[in-house]
């Protein structure tokens, strides 16, 4: 997903042709202290030196904590080749409302730090405020948020004109050259006047590109590609004075990652229902399982019992968060928001999502619960068109506002689980799985016996939202494999 097959940084160069080399600005939005904590800046930790004891291939085996630069499956960067790339419409413009600050310029060794005092202004990536606390002259603009993730915005170059932003920085940067550990205030500093060029964007999911390698980077590459002189290049690696030809880590496996999409539901697909085994290895009970979800439910097939009991819950109200997931709308409680209790144990009420058209044979909501030694139960309940529901009427407003806009949330304050009205003491039970990947069987599956009603409107709006691409959202039904589905009926008295 970027517009170079060798995407390189200041500290990534790698100049196989004299003329003519392409490097990053890049833009970190680190949006947390511990993270910003872990970042390694000692140079003598680790190299660059291909086959040193502290080369790239080994980062992962000097300090335990540093175990995902070996072991890590979304590690950066990579080579982003536009094949590979799924164009997408809805990911939005990058939103900055930055300003200018009091600064710092830092020699670390093995880059060149510009720090801002109190942050400089903020972007927004899918809802989230992410502050700018500093760039590293390779350049990373590093930006703080409270919900501890990490992005990174890169702006390719090649040699040409001088970078104006670098330019206002050039006789700072002489004055610490070669001096490890150097400080130089250098008064206000505008991020402003860094310039992206172009509207269009890569994104991909990756990780740190130093040392300890942490994953769950979201990466965000301009497409547009920049200029910078050869005196700029050369005064930022003469500065560190580190003796590598380059700073630059190499390429990472890709590992089936395309754009956000690690499985769709496209029948006949590579990474369709009928391969999610296939696409990792702790996805085999996908394709292995014998107790997988979700099934058909026959009436000739169940078995009615009448002692299974009534479903007791003491749910309350508590606080939330609104997710779109991508292929899904999530509202998740933040602690919880009561129980219900299943066979004697007790089950706390996580998160609700729905799937369209229902994975068991209509439209769904599925109420997540979780007990204390982890394991899952899932209460079902089944729509048709009709009226509007009543819980998603309540949300309506909160859904349009993360509509189309991948990973973003929205807090929606507190929110009555007991809202969502069930109708019916009839239920079905069956043991299966999760219905999406990694398919972890185990699941207690409860499916309320009566058809409850909701809005086309409100089907569209919860399709529209996650804008997929896919028709529906739900995996096909799975065979019953000898299975017993019980249905719960209270005798007449």
């Amino acid at each position: 997903m970027i517009a170079s097959k060798n995407p390189l940084s200041f500290t990534e160069m790698k100049l196989k042709n004299p003329t003519l080399f392409a490097a990053f600005l890049i833009i970190s939005l680190v949006l947390s202290t511990q993270v910003l904590s872990q970042e390694v800046e000692d140079e003598k930790e680790f190299d660059y030196n291909k086959g040193s004891d502290k080369g790239p291939e080994n980062w992962g085996k000097i300090h335990k904590n540093w175990s995902a630069c070996g072991e890590g499956n979304m590690q950066s960067p990579i080579d982003l080749l536009d094949e590979k790339v799924e164009v997408l419409h809805h990911l939005g413009r990058l939103k900055r409302s930055y300003k200018a600050s009091k600064a710092i310029l830092k020699n670390r060794g093995h880059d060149i730090e510009l720090e801002w005092e109190n942050g400089a202004g903020a972007i927004y990536m899918n809802g989230t405020e992410y502050i700018l606390k500093n760039c590293s002259l390779e350049l990373h603009m590093v930006h703080e948020s409270i919900d501890k993730k990490t992005a990174v915005v890169g702006i390719l170059y090649k040699i040409g004109r001088p970078d104006t932003f670098l330019s206002e920085l050039m006789g700072y940067i002489r004055t610490i050259a070669d001096r490890h550990e150097a400080k130089e205030e250098v008064g206000i500093v505008d991020p402003r006047h860094i310039k992206l060029g172009s509207r269009k964007y890569y994104r991909y999911n990756g990780s740190l590109t130093t040392p300890p390698c942490t994953e769950g980077v979201i990466w965000t590459i301009i497409k547009k590609v920049r200029t910078v002189s050869r005196e700029q290049v050369k005064l930022l690696r003469d500065a560190v004075h580190d003796g590598y030809e380059s700073n630059a880590r190499p390429t990472q496996p890709t590992n089936y990652r395309m754009d956000e999409k690690e499985f769709d539901y496209i029948k006949g697909s590579d990474k369709g229902p009928e391969n999610w085994g296939k696409i990792h290895k702790n996805w085999s009970a996908c394709g292995e399982g014998n107790m997988q979800s979700p099934i058909d439910l026959l009436d000739e097939k169940v078995e009615v019992l009448h002692h299974l009991g009534r479903l007791n819950r003491s749910y309350k109200a508590s606080k939330a968060t609104l997710k779109n997931r991508g292929h899904d709308i999530e509202l998740e409680w933040e602690n919880g928001a009561g129980e219900r209790y299943m066979n004697g144990t007790e089950y706390i009420l996580k998160q609700c999502h729905w799937h369209s058209p229902s994975e068991h044979t209509i439209d769904k909501l599925h109420m997540v619960h979780e007990s204390i030694d982890k394991k899952i139960a899932v209460v079902g309940i089944l729509y048709k068109i009709g009226r509007p529901d009543t819980f998603l009427s309540e949300l309506m407003g909160d859904i349009r506002k993360i509509a189309d806009r991948r990973d973003a949330k929205e807090e929606v304050g507190m929110i009555d689980p007991r809202h969502i009205k069930l109708g019916s003491r009839k239920y079905y039970r069956y043991n299966g799985s999760l219905t999406t990947p990694p398919c972890t069987e185990g699941v207690i599956w409860t499916i309320i016996k009566k058809v409850r009603t909701v809005s086309r409107e409100q089907v569209k709006l919860l399709r529209d939202a996650v804008h997929d691409g896919y028709e529906s959202n739900a995996r096909p039904t799975q065979p019953t494999n000898y299975r017993m589905v019980h249905l719960y009926r209270p005798l007449r008295l």
